[in-house]
């Protein structure tokens, strides 16, 4: 088969690349003409750049393609507008849903966020609600999955959400707000952290379930792809034990993080217009339970199960072969 894969050369869209061009597919990757593609190089698929906020440019890329892989988004606690969230996360899916349409694609697999179902009374479906979603970020894919699904019920096209847990192991080069945990704790700045419960996933098994859920999903349900359920302060146990670096001093208390967090963002965020460094939308974050039980999801697309354990192992190193470790030979290999 021949696939489109958009945001070809993120973090779960370059796992995904992999993934096909190994089961001996063609993968046409749709890339901004400024993006990193350090996950791309020597690989064998045809690139083409373009933007999902375009609608003209998914037309393009969608002719002649079997089926078609929607990774790309924006991913982040923070940005300057909600508008920015809207017109990639929302818009850009209907762009993507557009243009598959148009160019007679089938199918087509529409990446979401397990998170979202966090916020429903028995995380299997999506909160009825938006008020308890505590970022933009959260908010602008709840919008963008109810969107596409209403567009395949309207259009006939298939569509099916793939929604992962929380991805770790190789190429996670933005990083993602995990990797961004783990690269902390490396480099040595992690001195306090304030513990959450999550799911966690290796991102090649993320890849996998989404060629399972093209090969075996059905058009509007949802498959949750994750694994194991996890404290950051035992993950951070672990990640200790692996590289035998020192643990953080100390769990902060939520209402210390929270004024941190609303001080920063008030003087990187708003006076600077920068990035903060701790946006309030994180801290909020960890007082969201997502831990769940994704095994009817595993069991039915036979999902891969990678050692939490290997999956840190994998992106430990890939940070380290990827120059984002200042003390490299603090780490043990």
């Amino acid at each position: 088969m021949k696939y489109l894969v958009t945001g070809a050369n993120g973090f779960v869209g370059s796992n995904l690349v992999r993934d096909l061009l190994e089961n001996d597919h063609e993968v046409r990757g749709l890339v901004r003409p400024s993006s990193n593609r350090v996950n791309l190089e020597g690989l064998d698929l045809e690139l083409v750049e373009g933007d999902i906020r375009n609608p003209e440019d998914m037309i393009k890329s969608a002719e002649g393609v079997d089926g078609m892989f929607h990774t790309a988004a924006l991913y982040s606690f923070w940005a300057s507008s909600y508008d920015d969230f809207y017109r990639t996360n929302v818009e850009g899916t209907l762009n993507v849903l557009k243009g598959a349409k148009k160019a007679d694609v089938d199918r087509v697999v529409v990446t979401s966020t397990a998170s979202l179902l966090a916020h429903s009374n028995d995380k299997r479906r999506l909160p009825e609600s938006t008020d308890q979603l505590p970022s933009d970020y959260k908010l602008s894919k709840y919008i963008a999955e109810k969107e596409a699904l209403r567009f395949a019920e309207d259009t006939g096209l298939q569509v099916i959400i793939a929604s992962p847990t929380v991805p770790i192991g190789p190429g996670d080069y933005g990083p993602t707000p995990t990797g961004r945990l783990i690269l902390e704790f490396l480099n040595g700045k992690m001195k306090g952290y304030v513990d959450m419960q999550l799911n966690l996933v290796d991102v090649e098994d993320v890849a996998r379930g989404h060629l399972l859920a093209m090969e075996k999903g059905e058009s509007g349900e949802r498959y949750v792809l994750g694994h194991k359920n996890w404290s950051l302060s035992d993950v951070i146990r672990l990640l200790a034990k692996l590289t035998g670096l020192p643990k953080p001093w100390f769990e902060i208390p939520y209402p210390i993080a929270l004024t941190a967090a609303w001080i920063d963002e008030f003087v990187e965020g708003f006076l600077m217009n920068h990035k903060p460094t701790v946006p309030i939308s994180a801290i909020h974050s960890t007082r969201v339970d997502e831990r769940i039980d994704p095994s009817p999801w595993m069991e039915e697309l036979g999902l891969p199960t990678t050692p939490t354990a290997k999956s840190l192992k994998k992106a430990v190193d890939w940070f380290l072969e990827n120059g984002y470790v200042k003390n490299q030979e603090a780490v043990k290999s």
